[in-house]
């Protein structure tokens, strides 16, 4: 069986048609002894789930790993999405999600010579989480139209929970989550047969554009 960040590398990939420029994810992925080797710090939970993009300039070089946590990993073999999504599962699913999406929105950014904004990053990964958990259920239930009900909770877990972090960074992460439940509620009500097209472009958009097609909606 293929692991779960190839299967989301992939998925995320054709939904935004992003070239694949980081053919094999794995080696971008580091556990609680390559974090200690590589930066000298011991797991901890500063941030949500202590995964986190690691992000570093070399000149012109741009260096990225992520880092999930062993007993994140651990819970995602234990209660593994490829097998359904629930409450046990979803919020470990959607951290998983979102570090994946930062490293391919990065290594996208970086060879079309653009900047990403750290608000811009997060509200991209927070698109992307819904699209993800809307495409596991549809797997799951075995119907390419995901219930009403289903959605709502799919909101409840990914935009109404926010983070309770306080300061900047919790800030912008409920700023991130407000503004990607606004972008959904207009790319939901859009035809069916526009959809595909829209998203590929959402992620080719400027962000302040993004921005101004929510607010004037």
């Amino acid at each position: 069986m293929r692991p779960l960040v190839d299967i989301l590398k992939g998925v995320i990939e054709r939904t935004y048609r992003i070239p694949s420029l980081i053919p094999d994810i794995g080696p971008y992925i580091v556990g609680d002894e390559g974090l200690y080797l590589l930066y000298g710090e011991r797991p901890g939970s500063r941030h949500r789930g202590g995964a986190r993009t690691l992000v570093r300039e070399s000149g012109p070089v741009l260096r990225a790993a992520v880092y999930y946590p062993d007993t994140l990993v651990r819970h995602l073999e234990r209660f593994n999405p490829l097998d359904g999504l629930g409450d046990v599962n979803i919020a470990a699913f959607a951290i998983l999600v979102e570090e994946v999406d930062h490293l391919l929105t990065l290594a996208s950014r970086a060879a079309e010579g653009r900047t990403v904004t750290l608000l811009e990053l997060e509200h991209h990964a927070n698109v992307t989480k819904y699209l993800m958990v809307l495409h596991f259920l549809g797997k799951m239930t075995g119907r390419r139209r995901v219930a009403d009900a289903l959605k709502q909770w799919a909101r409840f877990h990914l935009f109404e929970r926010y983070s309770q972090d306080e300061g900047e960074e919790g800030a912008r992460y409920h700023e991130a989550a407000r503004l990607a439940w606004q972008y959904l509620k207009l790319f939901e009500a859009m035809p069916p047969e526009r959809r595909r097209t829209e998203i590929r472009a959402y992620h080719r958009r400027p962000f302040p554009e993004i921005l101004y097609q929510i607010g004037m909606n």
